[in-house]
C-alpha cells in the first residue's frame, strides 16, 4: 500500500508539472493534455516497471515483481490497467462534453471502478497481498528486491492502524447525517424525568437566563405551552434542526412561541 501511495505521488508531480507548463503554452497544446499525459504516464512505465520490473514506488521500498510473473502479455496488460484508464477518461471527460451518452458511461465506469477498488482494499486489508487492482486481476506478488524471494512479511498491525483509520473516517463522514437533536430528545424522553407541567409565564427580569444556553436570552421569546424563556436564535434552531422540539425544562412542545 506505501508503494502504490508513492506512486501516486511520484505520477502526481509529473503531471502537475505538466498542466503548469501548458497553462504557460500556447492554447492550442490544451486539447492535446489527455495525449500529453499518456506519453508522460508511459514514460514512467516503461522506465521503472518494464525495464526494472518495479514501479518508483516499489523500488524505493526494495520490491519488485518476479520475473516469472511478468510475462510478454501480462506486460501488456499491466500498461493498459496503469496508464490506458486514465487517459480514456481525461479524453471522454474534457472532449466529448456534448455526448451525453459517453459521459453517462464513463460516469457507470468510473463508479464500477470505485466499487472495485473498494472491494480489492478490503481484500488487501485481509491478506496483506495485492494492494493494487492490477496486481489482483494479474495475481502479481511482490518479492524482495535484494535475494528475490518471497516476501512473508506480518501485517497484523498494518491492518489494524488502517482498519482503525478507516472506522474513524466513516464515523467522521456518517456524523453530519445524524440529527443530535432529535436523537437528544427522544433519549431525554426515554431516560429523563420531565418536571412538573406548569403554564406560568415566566417574568423576564433582569436575573433571567436562557433555558438553553443559560445566558442572556437574546431577542427573548417564550413558549406559548409553558412560559420558559429562550433566545430567539437558540428556540427557532432547535426548531429547525428537530420540528418536534420540546422544552428542555418541563418538556411541552415548542412549536408555538411569543415574544
Amino acid at each position: 500500500m506505501d508503494a502504490v501511495q508513492l506512486d501516486d505521488g511520484i505520477q502526481k508531480v509529473f503531471t502537475d508539472s505538466l498542466s503548469k507548463i501548458l497553462d504557460a503554452s500556447p492554447k492550442i497544446l490544451t486539447k492535446y493534455h489527455p495525449e500529453l499525459e499518456l506519453l508522460l504516464r508511459s514514460l514512467l512505465w516503461r522506465y521503472s516497471v518494464y525495464r526494472e520490473r518495479a514501479s518508483f514506488g516499489q523500488q524505493m521500498l526494495f520490491l519488485r515483481y518476479s520475473d516469472d510473473q511478468l510475462k510478454s502479455w501480462r506486460l501488456v496488460l499491466h500498461f493498459l490497467f496503469a496508464v490506458a484508464p486514465k487517459y480514456l477518461r481525461d479524453k471522454v471527460t474534457y472532449q466529448y462534453t456534448n455526448s451525453e451518452m459517453l459521459q453517462k458511461a464513463m460516469s457507470y465506469c468510473q463508479n464500477a471502478l470505485n466499487i472495485l477498488f473498494l472491494l480489492n482494499t478490503m481484500h488487501f486489508l485481509k491478506t496483506g497481498r495485492s494492494p493494487s487492482l492490477a496486481d489482483f486481476v494479474l495475481s502479481l506478488e511482490y518479492c524482495d528486491a535484494a535475494g528475490k524471494n518471497q516476501r512473508n512479511i506480518g501485517y497484523f498491525h498494518m491492518t489494524r492502524e488502517l482498519l482503525w483509520a478507516g472506522f474513524i473516517e466513516f464515523i467522521g463522514n456518517i456524523l453530519p447525517f445524524i440529527n443530535y437533536h432529535k436523537l437528544k430528545r427522544r433519549l431525554h424522553g426515554i431516560l429523563g424525568e420531565r418536571a412538573s407541567v406548569h403554564h406560568e409565564k415566566t417574568k423576564l427580569t433582569e436575573k433571567t437566563l436562557c433555558a438553553f444556553c443559560n445566558e442572556r436570552p437574546t431577542l427573548p421569546h417564550s413558549i406559548s405551552f409553558c412560559g420558559h424563556i429562550y433566545c430567539f436564535y437558540c428556540l427557532r434552531g432547535n426548531l429547525d434542526a428537530d420540528p418536534e422540539f420540546k422544552c428542555i425544562i418541563c418538556g411541552e412542545s415548542g412549536k408555538e412561541f411569543e415574544k
